[in-house]
């Protein structure tokens, strides 16, 4: 999940046509299958993430923090992805950066293995263990909102 965090992070922040196909040239070579499979699909806007809804994720965040509060945070980002990484708070005091960090095929083969009811807590525990980029990224995949430039 990393090197796919890492990706989108940087084809935002790339201006360039050029810069933007070097990234992914050399996302595509150095990522293994499946991970580089599912990455291609996502930025192509095909990969289906099943049992996560938005409305899951507002639940989610919802019970971390008052609703008003995300309303207005929401409406000043503008993207529920990127409102519900910044603001989720973890509720364990923990270093995230010395956790293992899952690859994009175990997020994905994980989700859709799920029933709707067990997701909720993989998700939850997924944004716990995640770092910053690494929940930006999962939350575009789980919303389908790449917008990556």
């Amino acid at each position: 999940m990393k090197a796919f965090a890492d990706l989108l992070d940087r084809l935002v922040l790339t201006p360039s046509r050029n810069g933007k196909l070097k990234l992914l040239t050399d996302y595509f070579r150095d990522t293994p299958d499946p991970d580089r499979g599912y990455g291609l699909a996502a930025i192509a806007g095909t990969l289906e993430v099943r049992n996560v809804k938005p409305a899951m994720l507002r639940e989610l965040v919802l019970e971390r923090m008052d609703e008003v509060l995300f309303r207005y945070s929401y409406d000043y980002v503008g993207d529920l992805a990127e409102t519900i990484s910044l603001v989720w708070d973890n509720e364990r005091d923990i270093d995230r950066s010395a956790l293992a960090q899952p690859r994009l095929g175990e997020v994905v083969t994980g989700m859709n293995a799920l029933g709707r009811t067990e997701v909720r807590s993989f998700v939850r525990d997924l944004l716990d263990r995640l770092a910053s980029a690494g929940s930006v990224a999962f939350m575009k995949l789980a919303t389908g909102a790449m917008r990556i430039g």
